[in-house]
């Protein structure tokens, strides 16, 4: 039937058919987008919020994870100051050998210096000086420093014994080392 109509006819008649289909294509080519967008639309929001909630729930980790490396860093740094000073309960104290040095002077001896020191936490040989009205009162001051357990030898000098009366005498005290 279309050979019947003339051709200038049958040119916009083609022209239509086509507008027409294509226009029909597009129109159900819209259709199935609005649909997918429809059905896609909620998953895209779930998707969104999900994202928000695993990022947030990531910035609360690595706050989280931050404030324990400060802490740790604090606690690392007391657990090094606990560690010495229960090292330190073990150390000899320069107060008990002073009290104990001073507690054997008799009225005849006058302790007037100690000089303490330190070698590997151990108190090494404690140098005294003073005055000894006597002679017997000094040898007396050393034999009571070498009865005391805590002391391992008393080094008096030859030279402190040479007069009789007011000595003046310097003795090295040297107390046992813990082990």
């Amino acid at each position: 039937m279309i050979n019947l109509i003339p051709p200038v006819v049958r040119k916009v008649v083609i022209k239509e058919y086509w507008t027409r289909v294509i226009s029909v294509f597009l129109f159900v080519v819209s259709l199935v987008g609005f649909g997918i967008f429809v059905f896609a639309l909620p998953v895209y929001v779930l998707v969104s919020d999900q994202v928000d909630v695993y990022a947030q729930s990531a910035a609360e980790a690595s706050k989280r994870v931050a404030e324990y490396d400060l802490s740790s860093g604090a606690l690392i740094r007391a657990n090094k100051m606990a560690q010495k000073i229960f090292e330190l309960r073990e150390v000899d104290k320069f107060t008990e050998a002073v009290t104990l040095l001073e507690s054997l002077q008799s009225t005849d001896i006058k302790i007037k210096t100690f000089n303490f020191d330190r070698v590997k936490g151990e108190i090494s040989p404690v140098m005294i000086s003073g005055d000894a009205t006597t002679r017997q009162a000094l040898a007396d001051f050393r034999d009571r420093l070498l009865r005391q357990p805590e002391i391992s030898d008393v080094v008096l000098p030859i030279s402190n014994l040479a007069k009789d009366r007011d000595i003046k005498f310097s003795i090295s005290v040297v107390f046992k080392t813990t082990e």
